[in-house]
């Protein structure tokens, strides 16, 4: 998919000053009475954003091993140091922090360390679009201080993937087969829900949303219409596929450009059953215009 330059959305950067990884070097922390044995140090990816007051930040994070976190990035908007350019949306951090004293407070971003700008996503309204829906998925399934250990990797996985400019929708369907897996709903692809009879290319299936299973066409009498999305064969047998594949390997996976409509539709019924409300960046995708 070729990348759109030029298209930035309002409000973001068009460059960004990108450090080399490597030990954070923290500027005049003796200024800094809140830097404690307690504080802590994680990788992190950065989901939202938003102004507290003239000069702060409050950001929040998807962490490695925490979940998602939200913490204030005390005189940020000013900062010439410790958070220039660096907590821009979907931008991969080392993150410095101290844990937030009660539950419903906020953690305290003492420094962040850029790693990955992911620049391309913010430059591209395409990818921008589809790395909300992502971004959007992943707030609406979690909260504070929760998530599956496995999230991290597949978020980072996505992000890096539409960055390197492989098929966006193709990312966006590979993304969602997994992340409704880690949270717990993995559909199952195997069998029909209602007689049980493995998958079979001689067979016609549609995909229950309400339940998260396939069901073969002499059982879908008994569903009602409503709630069955209908899919072929060649991506059912995609999907299953990529359900035993490790994430390195996702990338040898193609499919047509029907079956990412049929695919996309599946997750945005089965996604909006789960979640019980609207993913409102997949509508924006839908009007987009744009090659996969």
């Amino acid at each position: 998919m070729g990348v759109e330059s030029g298209l930035l959305p309002a409000g973001l950067p068009a460059t960004f000053l990108v450090r080399k990884p490597g030990r954070f070097q923290p500027h005049n922390l003796h200024a800094y009475d809140f830097m404690s044995e307690s504080t802590k140090e994680s990788a992190a990816i950065v989901l939202d954003c938003h102004d507290h007051g003239e000069s702060d930040l409050v950001v929040t994070f998807y962490c490695q091993g925490i979940g998602r976190m939200t913490g204030i990035a005390k005189g940020a908007k000013r900062s010439q140091k410790r958070f220039v350019n660096k907590l821009e949306l979907f931008s991969s951090l080392s993150l410095r922090y101290t844990e937030a004293k009660r539950s419903n407070n906020l953690a305290f971003i003492v420094e962040a360390e850029l790693l990955e700008s992911f620049l391309r996503l913010r430059q591209s309204m395409p990818l921008y679009l589809v790395a909300t829906v992502i971004r959007e998925l992943i707030l609406a399934a979690t909260r504070d201080l929760e998530g599956e250990d496995g999230l991290f990797p597949l978020l980072h996985w996505a992000l890096q993937s539409l960055e390197s400019q492989r098929p966006a929708m193709t990312v966006l369907v590979l993304f969602q087969l997994k992340f409704f897996e880690q949270i717990g709903y993995r559909p199952n692809l195997g069998s029909c829900l209602r007689c049980g009879q493995p998958f079979a290319m001689a067979q016609g299936y549609g995909f229950d949303s309400r339940a998260g299973s396939i069901v073969c066409r002499p059982c879908l009498g008994e569903l009602g219409q409503a709630a069955v999305v209908p899919l072929s064969r060649g991506t059912i047998k995609f999907l299953d596929s990529a359900q035993h594949q490790p994430l390195g390997r996702l990338h040898r996976l193609h499919l047509s450009r029907a079956g990412l409509h049929e695919a996309l539709s599946l997750f945005y019924h089965y996604g909006r059953h789960l979640l019980q409300r609207e993913i409102y960046s997949l509508k924006s995708l839908s009007d987009a215009h744009w090659q996969v």
